[in-house]
């Protein structure tokens, strides 16, 4: 089935150079470590995780093995990233990092683990330029899929629990290291999640305004590799080849552009969840993606609704005689099936979200995409959101 190319938009696009050089993407990946800090001249990388990477797994020992294998020094471990990276943490990581600062040998990021401490580490390299003028190398060797590595954004929350973020071309990984091994000891509920997170990711693609052709096409294959690779990793959670699909599905799902703000509504309603109910973005993803994608079906018009409804025949090739809108509508409820066949389908009040915020909620997310004047799709999606309840 080829791509549904819009005869009505722009096929320009800017591309944004990062400063990303090196991707390894196999199994075992982590022996490349030693040969690409060697080729960004790191020789003292401080370690970014979170406290459960740290004390509850051998993920850390296996990378400082392999740094200090190599007659390099580790800075130290900084251990302390929290979820949705709260600015304290950041903080304490810059007070490690300063130690290092005009000492001897090139000082670096090495960023573990989930969203949160890659993210922490590319505002890291923000502060770091604004205090030393100098841009820090990061090399990320994600555990999770949520795709944080890939992004020219970074986010962390406030002191007064407000989800913010930097921007910058320059914000962003040199280096990235996709190892499944890596992932074993990463919840297979948290891995599945952020799967979810990182299907969000494609399927939103689709409908981004302004999304460039490349990046929705990538997004398209992202969003079939990850649906079977997820379902693989439902059966067998120690499916080593099913999760190294899932990675390389997940970095294509968010591949590198000028993106601004929230991707679609299923993200819009995510943010607002996530920070202020300590809900992480994953879950967050499994509770909205299937609903918006069901309540936009009858929303949606022309080249977005035919754009979005090309997902579906990706994971069931004989819906052929459906309709775009049944499609979409299809779409969302096979996303369902799938957060209920991995055992991730939480509910809003696991994380106390009161029924009573649901309104304000949804009524700030359509505003984000630009749809707070569509009364149908906000009574749909209040709704779906009270039967999550």
């Amino acid at each position: 089935m080829g791509f549904p190319l819009s005869t009505t938009s722009s096929a320009a696009y800017t591309y944004v150079p990062t400063i990303l050089k090196i991707v390894e993407n196999r199994i075992g990946a982590l022996s490349s470590l030693p040969e690409i800090l060697d080729k960004l001249n790191i020789r003292t990388p401080l370690i970014i995780t979170g406290n459960s990477l740290q004390t509850k797994t051998d993920v850390i020992k296996q990378i400082t093995a392999q740094v200090e294998g190599s007659g390099r020094k580790v800075a130290g471990v900084h251990s302390k990233i929290g979820e949705h990276a709260p600015i304290a943490g950041i903080h304490q990581g810059m007070d490690m990092l300063k130690q290092y600062q005009g000492g001897d040998g090139e000082v670096g990021l090495i960023a573990c683990g989930g969203g949160s401490p890659i993210d922490a580490a590319k505002t890291m390299i923000h502060l770091y330029e604004k205090e030393f003028g100098k841009i820090l190398k990061l090399v990320s060797i994600p555990t999770t899929l949520s795709a944080a590595e890939m992004t020219i954004m970074s986010g962390y929350t406030t002191e007064d629990r407000k989800k913010t973020g930097v921007k910058g071309s320059n914000y962003t990984s040199s280096a990235i290291i996709y190892d499944a091994n890596l992932s074993l000891s990463t919840p297979n509920s948290l891995w599945v999640s952020t799967g979810v997170r990182a299907l969000d990711h494609a399927a939103e693609q689709q409908i981004r305004p302004n999304a460039p052709l490349p990046v929705r096409v990538l997004a398209r294959e992202a969003f079939a590799t990850l649906f079977e690779a997820l379902k693989a990793c439902a059966k067998d959670e120690k499916d080593v080849e099913a999760r190294q699909r899932a990675f390389a599905g997940a970095s294509m799902s968010l591949w590198s552009d000028d993106q601004i703000g929230s991707l679609g509504l299923s993200h819009a309603l995510g943010y607002l969840l996530g920070s202020p109910y300590s809900m992480p973005h994953g879950y967050c993803s499994c509770i909205t993606l299937g609903l918006t994608m069901s309540s936009l079906a009858k929303s949606l018009k022309g080249d977005n609704l035919k754009s979005l409804a090309s997902l579906y025949p990706l994971i069931e090739p004989s819906s052929s005689s459906l309709s775009d809108e049944e499609k979409v509508d299809k779409l969302g409820q096979a996303i369902d099936d799938l957060v209920t066949e991995m055992q991730v389908n939480k509910r809003l009040s696991d994380y106390k979200v009161p029924e009573s915020d649901l309104d304000g909620i949804v009524e700030k997310g359509c505003k984000a995409v630009g749809r707070d004047d569509d009364e149908r799709l906000k009574k749909d999606l209040l709704e779906r959101l009270k039967a999550k309840m």
